[in-house]
């Protein structure tokens, strides 16, 4: 199980860490890896926490048995009037990963935004080769609704950029039949 904490600046050498893995950078950019600068990436960080930021949130996925930091939680493009945003789930601390907790995080954001930011849509977005995370967002009831073809280079070939939305009454509804299930 996980929770879901605001961003702790306290933690921020550990986000430094991540925000500077190949690998993650490879599931996570359009763009090849290259290292940040700790100051330039904390101003990074900083704008984004910003309370007169409206467009953007951070958070930090932990374990709910020890509090152990192992992933963030990325809301962003956020439209208050349009009411939509896109949402990224990272877990950093490769020891948690394919665990499910990332789809757990998720689902605790997707609350948050329809129930406490009235969100009428949510975002993510996936490479065409990440199938474990197109598997899971599709799951939760994502559906794919573009495709942005070889729209990036990931080890020397094209590939595809996959958009999935989830609206709000199709969260809802699915959150009632879980419910009733129950």
């Amino acid at each position: 199980m996980v929770e879901i904490k605001e961003f702790n600046l306290q933690n921020v050498s550990v986000h430094y860490k991540w925000n500077n893995d190949k690998e993650l950078n490879y599931y996570d950019s359009d763009y090849p890896h290259q290292h940040e600068s700790f100051e330039t990436f904390l101003k990074r960080i900083k704008s984004v926490l910003d309370e007169r930021n409206e467009t953007s949130e951070l958070f930090e996925i932990h374990l709910s048995e020890n509090d152990k930091l192992i992933g963030i939680v990325d809301i962003h493009a956020i439209d208050k009037y349009n009411r939509r945003c896109f949402v990224n789930c990272t877990i950093g601390d490769r020891k948690y990963a394919d665990k499910g907790y990332d789809v757990e995080a998720l689902e605790i954001v997707l609350d948050h935004c329809f129930n406490e930011k009235g969100m009428h849509k949510v975002g993510t977005t996936a490479f065409d080769f990440n199938t474990s995370w197109i598997e899971s967002v599709e799951k939760l009831g994502f559906q794919q609704e573009g495709q942005l073809r070889e729209h990036v280079i990931k080890n020397d070939a094209y590939c595809d950029k996959l958009i999935f939305s989830l609206l709000e009454k199709d969260f809802q509804s699915k959150h009632v039949e879980a419910a009733v299930a129950e």
